[in-house]
């Protein structure tokens, strides 16, 4: 049975222990289900799906795409699944809550396991109603994955001698802060990232990443597309004259990916690149970090993701492009990400990180893939909704 469990150690480590406990506790609420929903997760096993159950079981919709539909092309779309312990999950998105079932209890996940397989800390709490919450957790780039990615950065900021100090940064399109924290936690030699300025025009996304940085950073609520002077909004919200040293960011990403369709055209969220390009050329930050789903790389047959290098190169910037898998690098799910890796002038590109970890431990990565059941561990249990 899960709860809280002290050992006997000395007091301030007991402290320590029921305070994290408590943090832990926060945004760890398990939902009720109907009783049709429940048979499904009762009888699902690990790493079941819905094609797997008995087909009383399976869902109206879900028996007319598997066995009726005409048009129905590849295979059938999962719906629900149990989690294997000993892998990592699949990737987490906003809608996986009433996808995702606990390994070993007959229950959905709640968003603290959601945001424990992002690599969220469990001091990072979720601000907003259950939704927003889960839309929060959702939508972020995997904390070891973010800070892999300016570990990588500050390394060559370093060798190349355009460091001798900590970097200052510039957060925008911020969410809950996968990247942002990433780049907290980020150190080479000493050297740190300082994000002075954070920004994003969602009010509960806004407050959870206020309440992380405390008065380290401004987080501060604001639409890019109103943002004429960049340059001022820096200045008056970071205190800081001097222009930042990174800028980095992930426009929302709705647009390119498999269930946007890749409307990115007639889609506003599709524009905000440009927007972001556009920000980027005013500035002029000596590094610059922008991601995106995997998926952008074929929107209209690539045409896009060219543009994108095409635009970085003309406004001055040596760009490096990979696709990279959160799993490889520590978390607890296979999340593929686009990310691209900018330095300004006549400079070698950025490295890409070298993976830590594998399905298998390899000559360059020895550790092998962190599972659900590592990152589940040591939560308290879960409360259902409406429970005392």
């Amino acid at each position: 049975m899960s709860g809280l469990q002290i050992s006997s150690t000395s007091p301030e480590k007991q402290i320590k222990s029921r305070r994290q406990h408590f943090q832990a506790a926060e945004n760890h609420i398990a939902r009720k289900v109907g009783p049709e929903v429940q048979a499904r997760i009762d009888a699902l096993k690990i790493g079941q799906k819905m094609q797997d159950l008995p087909e009383e079981l399976w869902h109206e919709s879900f028996r007319y795409y598997l066995k009726e539909d005409p048009n129905r092309k590849g295979g059938p779309n999962m719906r629900i699944i149990r989690l294997d312990p000993r892998k990592p999950s699949l990737t987490v998105t906003a809608y996986i809550f009433n996808k995702f079932v606990h390994p070993t209890e007959n229950r959905y996940i709640t968003v603290r396991e959601a945001a424990r397989l992002q690599g969220f800390p469990d001091d990072l709490i979720f601000y907003g109603t259950l939704t927003s919450t889960q839309l929060q957790v959702g939508n972020a780039v995997p904390v070891p994955l973010g800070k892999a990615i300016f570990q990588a950065v500050l390394a060559y900021a370093y060798k190349q001698g355009l460091a001798n100090k900590d970097l200052t940064a510039m957060s925008l399109f911020s969410g809950a802060g996968g990247l942002d924290i990433g780049a907290d936690q980020a150190e080479y030699k000493g050297y740190k990232i300082r994000t002075l300025l954070a920004s994003d025009i969602w009010e509960d996304a806004v407050s959870t990443l206020s309440g992380w940085y405390g008065s380290r950073c401004s987080v501060v609520l604001s639409d890019i597309q109103q943002l004429d002077d960049p340059i001022g909004f820096w200045q008056k919200y970071s205190n800081h004259d001097t222009l930042p040293d990174i800028l980095y960011g992930g426009p929302p990403c709705q647009a390119f990916s498999q269930c946007g369709r890749q409307k990115h055209i007639n889609d506003p969220r599709g524009q905000l690149i440009g927007e972001y390009l556009r920000i980027i050329e005013k500035m002029q930050p000596r590094f610059f970090i922008l991601e995106n789903v995997s998926n952008l790389r074929g929107v209209g047959g690539g045409k896009l993701y060219q543009e994108i290098q095409d635009s970085i190169e003309d406004i001055g910037y040596t760009v490096n492009v990979n696709l990279l898998n959160a799993a490889d690098y520590g978390a607890p799910q296979k999340r593929r990400r686009v990310f691209f890796l900018g330095v300004r002038g006549n400079y070698p590109p950025i490295p890409i990180p070298d993976p830590t970890h594998g399905e298998q431990p390899t000559l360059f990565s020895n550790q092998i893939w962190v599972g659900v059941g590592d990152a589940f561990k040591d939560l308290p249990e879960a409360r259902f909704k409406g429970d005392a």
